[in-house]
Formats: C-alpha cells, sequence, structure tokens
C-alpha cells in the first residue's frame, strides 16, 4: 500500500513500476505476470497509453463522502517463477494523498490499510522541503499510526519501506548518486534493447547493493531530514522492520528537466527496488489458524454479552481464519468467514474441551470463552495444545487456578485485550 501526501509521486511510481514489471522476461526470461481482474487489466492499458503520449497519471481522488465505490481498487498482478522469490500475487493499493492530511482519514478511506503487511513509504524530500505547510515525514507517519492504533491494529513486525521518489531532483551525496543513475535496469523498457545486457545480471548482488545504499539512506535521513531522527526512532519502536530506497521514475524525462513526462521509451531508475524490498521482507508464513471455542451449557448467558463472541471475532479476523466451536460438540458452530452465533444453542451441552482439540488442525490457537469449569481442561496440561489455549472466564464466581493462561473478562472490558493475550503466548506480536 502506498501511503504519502499529495503530488509526493505515489501513482506516477506505481504506473512505472507497473510498467517495469512487464519487461521483466529481458532479465529472467522465464518471468511473467498476470492481471487478475477485469479492472487491473484495464488500469495497465491506460498506462501503456498515457505513456506513450508522455502523459502523467491522474491524481488519485478523494471523495468527501466516500461511498463502497469511491474507494481505491488494487492492482492484482500474479508474478511467476522469478529467481529466489517464485511466484507472488501482488497487491498494489493507490490511496490519495489528502488522506494522510487529517488522521481521522484514515479508517474511513483505507479500510484495507489493516491487511497490508508491506508499506511503501513514498516521500518526494523536494516537496517536503517546499511545503508551505510545514509538513514532515514524522507527520505522515503519525497519520498511519494513529489510523491502525485506533482499530487496535499491532504494528509489530509490519514492513515499512521508505521511498524517496523524485530522486534526480533530490540533493544527493556522490554515493547515492551513483547508485541511483548507475541501475543496471534503468533501460529495461527502451526500445531496442538487448535482452543480453541483462543477462550477466545477478540478483543476489543487486539486493546486497539495494541494502548497502538503505544502511546509507538511513543515515542520511538522521543528518539531512528534519524529524528523520525521530521518525526512525518511532517506527523501530514500534517493532517495525525499515528499509529504505531512492527512485526516479519519470527518469530520463526529468533528467532533461522537463519533470513532466513518463515516457514509456526513457530511462527510470530504480523503480524496481521498493518491490525487491517488499519481496525480501514479506514473510510468507500462509493463512493463521484460530478456534474460538463458547461456552454452550445451560449458565452460558454472560458468554454472550455485549456482544463478546461477535466482538472477538472481529479483533482476531484481521489475522487469520477463525473457526468458531461450542464447547462439548466437534462439529464447527461456523466456519472460516462466518461469524459467530450470537447465542448459546437450544440444547446444551457439557463443557468439554477434547472433542475439538482431538480433529482441530496441529497449528490451531484457541481463546475458549466460559462461565464455569471445563471439565477436561486439567487434562491438556501436559499436552501440546498447553501453549496454544486462553482460557476466558466471564462472571463474577467463576475462577480458574489450574490453567496458566487465563484471561479474566468482566463488563466493559476491551476484547482486544484477549486476542493480545493469545499472541503472547508463544512471545510474537500479532503479525509475527
Amino acid at each position: 500500500m502506498t501511503i504519502g501526501f499529495s503530488q509526493h509521486g505515489k501513482t506516477t511510481y506505481l504506473a512505472a513500476l507497473t510498467l517495469m514489471l512487464e519487461e521483466l522476461s529481458k532479465v529472467w526470461e522465464n518471468v511473467y505476470y498476470v492481471p487478475l481482474d477485469q479492472s487491473t487489466t484495464e488500469k495497465i492499458r491506460e498506462m501503456r497509453r498515457e505513456a506513450a503520449e508522455g502523459k502523467l497519471p491522474a491524481p488519485t481522488q478523494m471523495h468527501d463522502e466516500p461511498r463502497l465505490q469511491d474507494l481505491p481498487r488494487p492492482l492484482l498482478l500474479d508474478i511467476c517463477d522469478m529467481p529466489r522469490f517464485g511466484s507472488r500475487c501482488l497487491v498494489m493499493h493507490d490511496v490519495a494523498g489528502e488522506v494522510y492530511v487529517s488522521l481521522d482519514k484514515v479508517n474511513e478511506y483505507v479500510p484495507a490499510i489493516k491487511q497490508a503487511n508491506t508499506i511503501w513509504f513514498l516521500v518526494s524530500l523536494p516537496d517536503l522541503k517546499e511545503d508551505k505547510d510545514g509538513k514532515t515525514i514524522t507527520e505522515l507517519f503519525n497519520a498511519y499510526r494513529s489510523g491502525m492504533e485506533s482499530l487496535r491494529i499491532d504494528l509489530r513486525g509490519r514492513n515499512l519501506i521508505v521511498v524517496y521518489t523524485k530522486g534526480d531532483a533530490l540533493d544527493r551525496p556522490a554515493d547515492v548518486d551513483e547508485y541511483l543513475m548507475g541501475d543496471p535496469l534503468k533501460g529495461l523498457r527502451r526500445k531496442g534493447m538487448d535482452p543480453s545486457e541483462f543477462q550477466n545480471l545477478s540478483l543476489d548482488d543487486y539486493l546486497e547493493k539495494m541494502g548497502n545504499i538503505s544502511r546509507r539512506l538511513e543515515t542520511y535521513t538522521k543528518q539531512e531530514v528534519p524529524g528523520g531522527t525521530t521518525f526512525i526512532s518511532m517506527v523501530k519502536a514500534k517493532g517495525m522492520n525499515l528499509a529504505f530506497c531512492i527512485t526516479s521514475a519519470l527518469g530520463e524525462g526529468a533528467e532533461k528537466g522537463s519533470g513532466q513526462l513518463l515516457h514509456a521509451d526513457g530511462f527510470r531508475y530504480r523503480v524496481l527496488d521498493p518491490f525487491f524490498w517488499a519481496l525480501t521482507l514479506e514473510k510468507d508464513t500462509g493463512s493463521k489458524n484460530f478456534g474460538l471455542v463458547l461456552d454452550a451449557s445451560s449458565k452460558s448467558a454472560g458468554v454472550y454479552g455485549e456482544a463478546l463472541p461477535t466482538a472477538v471475532w472481529e479483533r482476531l479476523s484481521d489475522y487469520g481464519e477463525i473457526t468458531t466451536y461450542f464447547l462439548g460438540k466437534a462439529t464447527p458452530a461456523s466456519q472460516p468467514g462466518q461469524r459467530p452465533p450470537e447465542a448459546a444453542p437450544r440444547v446444551a451441552r457439557l463443557r468439554l474441551l477434547a472433542p475439538i482439540l482431538e480433529q482441530a488442525p496441529p497449528d490451531m490457537r484457541f481463546l475458549v470463552i466460559s462461565s464455569g469449569r471445563i471439565i477436561d481442561l486439567a487434562d491438556c496440561l501436559d499436552s501440546p495444545w498447553r501453549d496454544r489455549i486462553v482460557l476466558v472466564t466471564v462472571g463474577e464466581d467463576y475462577e480458574e487456578e489450574d490453567w496458566p493462561h487465563v484471561a479474566v473478562h468482566r463488563a466493559g472490558d476491551d476484547p482486544a485485550a484477549l486476542v493480545e493475550y493469545l499472541f503472547r503466548l508463544e512471545g510474537e506480536g500479532a503479525r509475527s
């Protein structure tokens, strides 16, 4: 997902990247990409037409009262058979820069932001320097952080890739200039380029140099960017993975002084670096499996007060797939994607956990919400399930002393605390 102020080059960068991705087979002959929906296909056609005419893409628009059809549609690309990284689905969201000026707009306009594990943090330092409102890189991060924290989303383990856009216009150190202008892939889209010129390119060497320049740009940020040291400290304090890169999406047009043309047949510099960083940092861990187990006894009414199961399900669904069960019944009460029951079943059941665990996937973790003692819970103390189950006790009269992982929930408590407890079991963050 792109994050950046208006006019900082987000839409232009995504257009340049998409055009460059079309040519990766010149470097690695087995690589190709496939648009995954009609909207993406039409958007790529539009990018090609604009580049052929030397036009910049139109900025992403923000609406005063956003409707579902007004929200930004992502570009969906299947990128296949890349060296080192294999095949991946790339989902790119382009978000209007005005969203990040007002902290209360982030969640309203960017509902998918909580699902994006990797952020392209696009910043034009020349534009920040000339900004009449005095906006800073720290202010931009605060807008993102505030939006995520209002959604109760843990930032630990997420990836923040700082992309210094319009690098051609930046007063840059000599070593950064050498790296930017020395991009071996800068002519990838030029007509008449012989693919043999790219055949000796080592991806490992490219990524090593990319890592070196990231460290150099981090130092540059601390020394030269207003608020840069504070920004880096804030990102690292949140436990995020941080990387830096510099690009020139306009490439040759900007180098010649026009500054306004996205040429189809021109040089563009280090446009693929943010993409390679995303591949490097993104952990392909697959979806997590969670079990939400609810009391179904004759005295379980308190479990369903304040719509607790639904509130927990909504928090937990940001991080994986949830299957809901009733204590005493092995078959699920609701499948992944389905909301949990809002009340106990008509037929009361004994508080038994073993029937559920016997058929559950071995990687599943459980939140078990009960208003009374679970008959066979002690049998799990010496099993592999011991550190994969959080027992949530509901009701003033119910205390569980034997189980090591117990969270007491009372009326008015925040359900997000129960989800956080589950993630702390193995010492991991919510997105690890």
